[in-house]
């Protein structure tokens, strides 16, 4: 497969997983709480979308340079996303924030509550080898911040921007530094 076929398939694959999580938000009618009612909360609620996901993104590159399951797990992304360009990394980005945050803060969290929806969404970052289970519990770590930010700010914008800006971000980083990062290869020496 050429290398812009197998990227536009990267592409058309999110939309298959995806999709159906947006479409069964729309069926519950989870879209109510896309509404803004307070958009002075709704900017303070981006602000520290903003500052949680810089955190984040960096927590995630210190773990793939200072610990084995971080190492093991960019290399497991970084050879299915190397070579992705801005447009596809864009569209995994968008459209992996918008479904899973519809469907995890817009739909689950509202019905299931806190704790049960963020365990679910670390289930659903479970990996295929044992030892990535550690991406497992962030990811549930993280669905608990993802849910107090929903509560707190009473909507799920700033939800699905600390979720996009992490896997946008991230993302970049595997497809540009699939060896493990920046100065990987003088730190694994």
């Amino acid at each position: 497969m050429t290398e812009p076929r197998r990227r536009h398939m990267m592409v058309r694959l999110a939309w298959i997983f995806y999709l159906p999580m947006i479409a069964t938000a729309v069926f519950a009618k989870a879209p109510g709480a896309l509404r803004v009612e307070d958009w002075a909360g709704l900017l303070q609620g981006a602000g520290t979308a903003v500052a949680l996901g810089i955190g984040v993104v960096l927590l995630s590159r210190y773990l793939a340079r200072n610990t084995e399951w971080g190492r093991a797990l960019h290399v497991e992304f970084a050879a299915i996303l190397v070579g992705l360009g801005s447009a596809e990394i864009l569209a995994l980005s968008l459209l992996s924030a918008f479904g899973e945050e519809i469907l995890f803060r817009g739909v689950l969290h509202a019905r299931l509550g806190l704790w049960p929806t963020a365990l679910l969404f670390g289930a659903i970052h479970f990996p295929v080898r044992r030892r990535l289970v550690p991406w497992t519990l962030f990811a549930a770590a993280l669905g608990v911040v993802l849910g107090v930010m929903t509560d707190y700010f009473q909507s799920l914008w700033p939800a699905i921007l600390l979720h996009f800006m992490i896997n946008y971000f991230n993302i970049h980083d595997l497809a540009e530094h699939p060896a493990g990062g920046r100065n990987a290869s003088s730190e694994a020496s």
